[in-house]
C-alpha cells in the first residue's frame, strides 16, 4: 500500500521530515502560530519559512544532500501553459519537480530487464549452448545493451524529452520523426499484444477456467490501466512486482539445483541446434534492442546523468544477466525450455506470480512507449495534440483485442524484421548529438529556458537514406551480432554524410507548444 501511494522512498522521507518540522515549530495550543521564544522574530520567521517550504536551516541542508526540493512531485498549478502531469509531458521537456530518484528508476529498470521474456530467452540459450558460453553470452549482451541504454538515456535525461520528440532535433526532422513514430507504435503495440497473449496462455495452463482470449483480455486490461495512469504508477507497480518475481525465480532455480550441481550442468551438451557465442550474444541484444533504443522515454525522468548510470548499472544490466542466466540454468536442469511447465512443476502456485509479475511492467513500458509515439505522430503529422491517456487506452484496447484474436502470431516475423530498424535510430541520434551537432544547437539554446525550440527541420532526406541502409545491413548480415552492425553502420554513414555536406534540411516546421517546463 505504501508503494502504491508514495512510489519514491525518498519522497516519503521528505514528507515525514517536513511534517515533523512543522509540528516541532508550532505550539500545541496555537493554530498556525509559533511558540514564544527568546529569539522571537527569528523563530517566527523560521516557522513561516517551514510552513511555506522555504526553511533555510534543515530543509536546505536536506534538499542539498538528497537532490530534492519541496516541489518534487508533478503538480498542476492552474496555469494553462503548464502541462498536466497526467499527460506525462509527452510533447514537452520534463520539469525538475516531475523527476525521480535513481532508486526508483533502478527498480523500474530492474523490472524491465527482469521479465518473463528474459527468462524465456535464457532458456533458449540453455537448450542450444553449453553453460559457459550461454552465461558469457548473457553477460556480453547485457553490457552492450547497458551501454546503448545509458548513452540514449543520458541524452533523454539531459534534454528531458521522449525518444520521438528528441529525434526532431537529432537529424530526423519532423517528417522523419513521423515515420519513426509509426515504426515505434507498430512494433511496441504488436509486442504488447503478443506478450498479453503469452500471459493469457500461462494463466490458462495454470488456472484453467475461462478460454484463452478472456485471460488475454484480462492481462491486457491490467497492463493498460497501469500505462494509462502514467510513469508514476509504473514505478509504483515495480516496487511490488520486482521483489515478487525475483523470489519466485530464485525459488525455481534453487529447486533445480537440488537435483543437479553446477558441475553437472557445466558438462551437459546442447540438445538443440548449437549456437556460437556471438550468435547467442546477438539473440540477447536483439531481444531488447527496441527497449534500449527508446530508453529516453524512461530516463528523461532521471534527475541527473549519474542517476541514469546508477539505474543502468544497478538495475537493467544486473537484471538482464540474472534472469537470462536463470533461464539457462532452468533449461539445463530440467532438460526443457517450456518455462511455464517447468515453473508449475518446480514452484507450484509461484508460477502465477512469475506470469503476472514477469509480464506487467515490461508490457506496461511497451504500451507507454506506444502512447508517446502516437501522440508525437499526431502532433507532427496531423497538427493534433492528443491526450496521452486517451491514446494509450485506445492502443491498449487494440493490442489486447488483436492478441486475444490470435492475429498477432502471424506477424511475429514481421515484428522481428521491424526491430532491426531500431538500433540505427540510436546510432544516428548519438552521432548527431555527440559528434556532428548539425541540429543540436536548437536544443542547446532552449534547454536552460525549459522550452522547446521554436521550429524543427521538416525533412532531412539523407538521414532517412542512412536509416534504411543501416537497417538493411543488420537484416542481411546474419553472422555475429546484426544489431551492432546496424548501430555502428548508421553512425558511420551519418558522420560520413555530414563530412560530405550531404545533411541538408528542407523546410521548417514550427513547434506548436512553447511550454516553460520549469514553471512551478
Amino acid at each position: 500500500l505504501l508503494a502504491f501511494n508514495f512510489g519514491d522512498a525518498d519522497k516519503l522521507v521528505w514528507r515525514i521530515w517536513v511534517a515533523s518540522e512543522r509540528v516541532r515549530m508550532m505550539a500545541p495550543q496555537q493554530t498556525g502560530m509559533c511558540a514564544p521564544a527568546p529569539t522571537g522574530q527569528v523563530q517566527d520567521q523560521k516557522c513561516a519559512d517551514v510552513e511555506s517550504g522555504n526553511s533555510s536551516s534543515g530543509a536546505a541542508e536536506f534538499e542539498a544532500a538528497s537532490g530534492m526540493d519541496s516541489t518534487s512531485e508533478p503538480t498542476d498549478s492552474g496555469n494553462p501553459s503548464v502541462p498536466k502531469a497526467g499527460g506525462d509531458f509527452a510533447l514537452d521537456r520534463i520539469p525538475s519537480e516531475a523527476r525521480y530518484s535513481w532508486v526508483s528508476l533502478a527498480l523500474e529498470n530492474w523490472s524491465v530487464g527482469g521479465c518473463i521474456s528474459s527468462v524465456l530467452l535464457g532458456a533458449t540459450l540453455g537448450a542450444r549452448m553449453t553453460l559457459q558460453n550461454a552465461l558469457l553470452a548473457c553477460v556480453l549482451g547485457a553490457v552492450i545493451l547497458g551501454a546503448i541504454s545509458f548513452a540514449v538515456g543520458y541524452v533523454g535525461c539531459r534534454e528531458g524529452l521522449a525518444s520521438a520528440m528528441l529525434c526532431r532535433w537529432s537529424g530526423f526532422g519532423s517528417s522523419g520523426t513521423a515515420v519513426l513514430s509509426v515504426a515505434i507504435a507498430i512494433s511496441l503495440t504488436g509486442w504488447f499484444g503478443i506478450q498479453a497473449a503469452i500471459a493469457g496462455s500461462g494463466l490458462v495452463s495454470l488456472l484453467g477456467g475461462p478460454p484463452l482470449w478472456v485471460w488475454t483480455l484480462i492481462a491486457g486490461a491490467v497492463v493498460t490501466l497501469v500505462s494509462v495512469l502514467g510513469f508514476r504508477w509504473m514505478v509504483n507497480v515495480a516496487w511490488v512486482t520486482a521483489p515478487a518475481f525475483l523470489v519466485a525465480i530464485v525459488w525455481g532455480v534453487a529447486r533445480g539445483l537440488t537435483e543437479h550441481s553446477l558441475a553437472e550442468l557445466a558438462t551437459m551438451q546442447p540438445k538443440g541446434e548449437p549456437l556460437t557465442l556471438f550468435d547467442g550474444t546477438g539473440l540477447v541484444v536483439g531481444g531488447f534492442a527496441v527497449g534500449a533504443t527508446v530508453s529516453a522515454d524512461m530516463f528523461r525522468f532521471s534527475r541527473s546523468g549519474t542517476g541514469v548510470a546508477a539505474a543502468v548499472l544497478l538495475g537493467r544490466m544486473p537484471a538482464l544477466v540474472l534472469y537470462n542466466s536463470a533461464g539457462v540454468l532452468i533449461a539445463l536442469a530440467y532438460g526443457s525450455s517450456d518455462l511455464i511447465a517447468l515453473m508449475r512443476s518446480s514452484v507450484g502456485w509461484g508460477a502465477i506470480i512469475i506470469v503476472v509479475a514477469g509480464e506487467l511492467v515490461i508490457n506496461a513500458t511497451n504500451l507507454y512507449g506506444t502512447g508517446l509515439a502516437v501522440v508525437a505522430f499526431c502532433d507532427t503529422a496531423l497538427g493534433l495534440q492528443m491526450p496521452r491517456r486517451s491514446v494509450t487506452l485506445a492502443c491498449g484496447i487494440l493490442g489486447s483485442a488483436l492478441g486475444a484474436a490470435g492475429l498477432l502470431s502471424h506477424f511475429v516475423d514481421f515484428l522481428i524484421v521491424l526491430s532491426v530498424t531500431f538500433p540505427p535510430i540510436a546510432g544516428i541520434l548519438l552521432c548527431e548529438y555527440c559528434c556532428v551537432r548539425r541540429f543540436r544547437n536548437d536544443l542547446d539554446s532552449t534547454r536552460k529556458l525549459g522550452v522547446l525550440p521554436s521550429e524543427a527541420a521538416t525533412c532531412v532526406p539523407t538521414t532517412l537514406v542512412v536509416w534504411l541502409a543501416a537497417s538493411l545491413l543488420g537484416h542481411f548480415i546474419k553472422v555475429g551480432i546484426p544489431c551492432l552492425y546496424s548501430f555502428f553502420g548508421a553512425a558511420v554513414l551519418y558522420a560520413f554524410a555530414a563530412w560530405c555536406g550531404a545533411l541538408r534540411s528542407y523546410g521548417s516546421t514550427p513547434t506548436e507548444r512553447m511550454v516553460r517546463a520549469g514553471t512551478p
